[in-house]
Parts: C-alpha cells; structure tokens; sequence
C-alpha cells in the first residue's frame, strides 16, 4: 500500500494550483491585449507569417520615404523645366520680332538687353538647388553644375531611387540631357562672343569648305543660342537670328520632351505609392486574422479557469483543515 505524505499532499496542491494560475494569468494577458499569440510557442506557425509581415510593413515604410524623396525631386524638376520652357518660348517670341528688317538697330540693341536677362534666368535654373543639393549636376549633387559662361561642370550620372522590391527609377535630370543638344563637342566661349564679329552656327554640311569641319559635331547649349542671339541683336543681323530661331525651336521640344519623361515618372510614383498603401492594407488584415483573439472563447475560457482555480482552492482549504484527530475519531 502506498502511503501519501502530507508533502505529497502539499506538492500536488501547489503543483495544480500553480498550473491553473499559469492558464489564468495567460487567459487574463490575452484579454487584455486581445491577442492571440502572446509568444512565439503559443503558434509557431503564425509566428513566422507575423514577422514576415512586419519585415514587409519595415521595408513599406522605406519604400514610402524614397517615393517622398522622389515625388519632392520630380516636383522641383518640372517647376524648373516649366519655367525654362517659358523663357525658350519668350526668347523665340522676340527672336521672331527682331528677325525683321523692319526693326531699327537701336530696337534690336534694346531687345537684346532682354535676352541677356532671360539667358542670366536660365542659368539661374541650371543651378536651382533643393536644400543643398543640385537638381542638375547628375550625382556630383554638391558641385555647382554650370559656371558663369554656362559650362557644364557636374556628371551625366542619374540617381536611382528603390520604390519597391528590386523596382528602380531614376529620379533627376542632369544637365546635358537638358540644356545641350546631341553632339560630341561643346561650342567654347571663343565660338561664341559679344563682340561685333559675326556668328556662324549653320551645320558644317552647309558651311564653305574654308569653314566645314567634318570631323566634329558642334554641341550646343541653351546659354550658348541665347549668347548667340543677343549677339546677333547687338550686330544688328536678322540673318543670324533666323537662323537660330529652328534651334529655339529644337531646344523647346527637347525640353517638352524632358519634361513629359518628368511627369511620367511621377504617375510612377504615384502608382507605386497606391501599392504600398494596397499592400499595407491587405497585410494588416492578414495580420489581425493571425493574431487577434476570439473575445467570446477567451472570456469563456478565462471564466473556466477562474472556476477551476476556485475549485482547487476549496479542495486544498478541506485537504489541509484535516488533522490526525479527524482520524481517530
């Protein structure tokens, strides 16, 4: 026969009581947060989903960042090109007045004023900045993209922006692409003077043999044609300012061009932001199906367990209230 020491005894009250306390304790975390899973052994399964979709909720946030950045340098880049574009059609505007023979000397001289400022505009949005950081300079974004006489001092390198998983766009215009028409050289400030010579920016196919040069493309800038034109004003040549009048035109549909690229992009962005907030949506709904706890099992459950315990304590109340009198009786 197997005796039952009071020790036992003690050891079983404890050992129950403290298993039904453990149940309630857990029962009362999860009603309180209404979760679920409260540690990863509760569901392991669910816990690996639950972290993946955490990690996609992280990355989601970063992704919104970038797009931020993005959308904030597209904007910056198209009000550039917006006003570039109305200074090229300005510029065109009083080429086409002064290309004339109507016009006096004095008149075009005055004109001519103008354009210098439009020129001094245009290279005032070559080198707009967005906080320290210029729009133009390909991904030399703390050098100053154009000096003075217009040259082109930073890369032709875009800067690529990660909008989601291995997605990229690039999110500038560098300065070459924008203010300089295809070629392989750029025209140099001896090309290109305010003095009283002439200018000859006709091809070289249509130049005389004493002045062709087959062997080389001449580059030119939008500040090189609007250099060209107050000089042609200054000399009084309408020819001249005939002739630049299809590079005016050149130059405005490269930039048209530039800038419906820009508001391509931004759609992009713009779709992509929708996306994430898509996703983010369906993850969070995922996510509560998971985690969340049924409110009607676990009051259910916490109303057993606080039965149980109740139990287990008026059984102990009667087992540790015996004596060896209540035997001997």
């Amino acid at each position: 026969m197997t005796r039952v020491s009071e020790n036992s005894s003690v050891n079983s009250i404890n050992y129950a009581t403290g298993k039904t306390k453990g149940k309630l304790e857990d029962l009362q975390l999860k009603g309180s947060t209404m979760k679920r899973i409260a540690k990863p052994s509760d569901d392991p399964v669910g816990n690996v989903e639950l972290l993946a979709i955490r990690s996609q909720n992280v990355d989601a946030e970063q992704y919104m960042r970038n797009l931020n950045f993005a959308q904030t340098q597209l904007s910056y880049t198209e009000n550039v090109i917006e006003d570039l574009t109305n200074i090229l059609i300005k510029a065109k505007e009083l080429a086409i007045g002064s290309a004339s023979t109507i016009y006096s000397p004095e008149i075009r001289e005055g004109v001519s004023k103008e354009i210098h400022q439009l020129r001094q505009q245009a290279l005032g949005l070559a080198n707009k900045r967005m906080g320290n950081r210029y729009l133009f300079a390909g991904q030399k974004v703390l050098t100053r993209p154009f000096d003075i006489e217009g040259k082109f001092q930073g890369d032709t390198n875009k800067i690529n922006i990660e909008i989601n998983k291995d997605v990229f766009i690039p999110v500038n215009t560098h300065g070459k692409e924008l203010f300089f028409s295809k070629g392989s050289k750029p025209l140099e400030r001896n090309d290109i003077n305010l003095k009283n010579e002439e200018i000859d920016l006709t091809p070289p196919q249509m130049r005389s043999p004493a002045t062709a040069d087959e062997s080389t493309e001449v580059e030119i800038s939008v500040f090189d044609e609007l250099r060209a034109l107050e000089n042609a004003m200054l000399t009084d040549n309408p020819n001249i300012i005939q002739g630049l009048l299809e590079k005016l035109d050149n130059s405005i549909e490269r930039v048209v061009k530039i800038r419906t690229e820009i508001g391509a992009l931004t759609n992009t962005v713009s779709n992509a932001e929708n996306n994430i907030e898509k996703t983010k949506l369906l993850n969070e709904a995922h996510k509560s199906k998971i985690e969340d706890a049924d409110v009607t099992e676990i009051f259910g459950n916490l109303q057993k367990e606080q039965n149980v315990l109740k139990a287990t304590y008026q059984a102990s109340a009667n087992l540790m209230n015996t004596s060896l009198m209540d035997f001997l009786r």
